[in-house]
């Protein structure tokens, strides 16, 4: 029995914190993956997870839609140089609800009622591999580490989950 322990002390590992939360975000990633029509793969990897504040959120939100109004604006932009409105004028009006949008999360940041800490989501970062080559990915979680969350900044607000 002595032997049992000496080998289990030096071979068996008590995992961290950072480990576990890392092998329950597993199945998670592997419905990401699946879900998002990725099948074929060797294996996956959690690379890192990090939690997402209320301030967090509004931020990621923000900087979304940043991304999404360039795009338009290009988009926008295109066609007004092809001289066709009935291309530009929807776009004009998906950037003008993005910078509506864009308003309301920044006028929350701005507010000073967002938590800066406690857990709203989990971000994971993992990496799943087909042939050697590694293809890098994100995805939330809940804090419950039960389901995943797509962000939407025009869907369900999880900033104004309270006044439901």
């Amino acid at each position: 029995m002595f032997i049992a322990l000496a080998i289990c002390s030096q071979g068996c590992k008590k995992l961290s914190n950072a480990d576990k939360l890392k092998k329950s975000m597993k199945p998670l990633a592997k419905e990401y993956l699946k879900t998002n029509g990725i099948t074929d793969y060797d294996s996956l990897k959690i690379d890192f997870v990090d939690t997402v504040t209320e301030m967090g959120y509004a931020n990621l939100n923000s900087e979304l839609l940043e991304q999404m109004e360039y795009a338009y604006q290009e988009q926008y932009n295109e066609a007004i140089a092809n001289n066709d409105l009935k291309k530009a004028d929807p776009i004009q009006l998906y950037i003008n609800e993005i910078n509506r949008t864009k308003a309301d999360f920044d006028e929350l940041m701005q507010s000073g009622e967002l938590k800066s800490d406690g857990i709203l989501l989990f971000m994971v970062t993992a990496t799943y591999f087909k042939d050697g080559k590694g293809e890098p990915t994100i995805f939330m979680v809940t804090p419950d580490k039960k389901a995943l969350y797509t962000l939407d900044p025009f869907g369900d607000n999880l900033l104004y989950q309270d006044e439901k």
